[in-house]
């Protein structure tokens, strides 16, 4: 006979304080060719970059996420022209300076530019992580223990133990809106609040005979 076992999935939890927000930012341009569209996004994509940087925000926070171009139909259906797109990456360290960055990317480039989310998020995980996977990892171990004793055993040596991921942050606020006004550092605060860090993991354990030497620690 082969060894009895239990497999048992955990899940645990952390609470944490955001200290970042990603704000992911679109400029775009229409052109009557793809080069001038082209070039109309990347020099509206240019002009927010300058100002962000007016606003503190480092280069190492910049990142460009994606460009694409593609072709406008007018609504009888004749083609009129093409529309490029450039995607924007902004990581801003401070909450409440979030509005000020927005309005002066919308100061640069008026309604070309649209915010298309902005995520609450925790620059440095790894402690909230860690919580989560001590959470997820005893809320396994009292599974498996309830399931030992239901089968007339008690749990014995761990057999493997398997993380098939973990959510970061596991709430958000996130908006998409055209950026048009000037007033957008007070129409738009950024309340932290509290996020969520998420961990799950499968423990096996060797399922051993009721009263037999080496139980698990509680």
């Amino acid at each position: 006979m082969g060894k009895r076992t239990v497999t048992v999935t955990g899940r645990g939890r952390a609470a944490v304080s955001p200290d970042v927000v990603r704000l992911d930012l679109r400029v775009g341009h229409d052109a009557p060719d793809v080069a001038a569209a082209l070039a109309g996004a990347a020099d509206g994509v240019t002009r927010v970059v300058s100002v962000v940087r007016e606003q503190g925000v480092p280069d190492a926070d910049l990142r460009t996420l994606d460009a694409s171009v593609g072709q406008r139909w007018d609504n009888t259906g004749v083609a009129v022209g093409f529309t490029a797109q450039q995607r924007l990456a902004v990581t801003v360290r401070r909450l409440d300076a979030v509005g000020e960055v927005l309005a002066a990317a919308a100061g640069a480039v008026g309604n070309a530019l649209l915010v298309d989310a902005v995520r609450l998020d925790v620059a440095d995980r790894s402690a909230a992580l860690r919580e989560a996977r001590d959470a997820a990892f005893a809320d396994a171990t009292a599974r498996a223990r309830q399931y030992a004793g239901l089968s007339g055993a008690r749990l014995g040596a761990v057999l493997g133990v398997a993380e098939p991921g973990t959510t970061p942050v596991g709430s958000f606020k996130a908006v998409a809106a055209a950026a048009s006004h000037r007033d957008m550092a007070t129409a738009m605060p950024v309340e932290g609040g509290d996020l969520d860090v998420d961990a799950e993991i499968t423990v096996t354990w060797e399922l051993a005979a009721e009263g037999s030497a080496g139980p698990v620690p509680e």
